[in-house]
């Protein structure tokens, strides 16, 4: 089991056993009660550095051509 942070109130929980949960940003997002889904939900912005984030396996940029060279055109 995965213990995750309520952003609205802070308690720690299992995500498997909450209340209840959203997506923001990408983000799966648990909550204790539906009360904190619901107040999250009214207003995500004012919660967002709450957000506990999880990083991506990997992530894909845009850089030199094979072997450091530029593609030419």
């Amino acid at each position: 089991m995965s213990e995750v942070k309520d952003p609205v109130c802070g308690m720690m929980i299992e995500a498997e056993t909450a209340a209840g949960s959203t997506t923001y940003e990408s983000q799966e997002v648990y909550f204790c009660s539906d009360y904190c889904r619901r107040e999250f939900e009214s207003s995500p912005a004012r919660y967002y550095n709450h957000i506990e984030r999880q990083e991506p396996a990997y992530t894909v940029s845009k850089g030199p051509g094979p072997h450091g060279t530029r593609n030419r055109q």
